[in-house]
């Protein structure tokens, strides 16, 4: 179970920074003066990658403690 929960915040992670990646091409290619409506579309959009990131690796930290508790109480 927790380490399920390890593999999803992962898999979360690396979707963020694949979701990251691609709105920053998409920044850098918006530098045109009609563009303005694609660039701020891409920075929000990284905005909502940054803290899809964050929330994983939370969630990452708090499967992390709970491996930690358990092995604490096996030992």
């Amino acid at each position: 179970m927790i380490g399920k929960l390890g593999n999803t915040a992962l898999q979360g992670i690396q979707r963020s920074t694949q979701g990251m990646a691609r709105s920053a091409v998409e920044i850098a290619r918006a530098s045109q003066p009609g563009d303005q409506q694609n660039m701020t579309r891409a920075l929000v959009e990284l905005k909502q990658h940054e803290h899809a990131a964050k929330a994983n690796i939370k969630t990452l930290a708090v499967a992390d403690r709970l491996l930690g508790s358990l092995l604490d109480v096996k030992a």
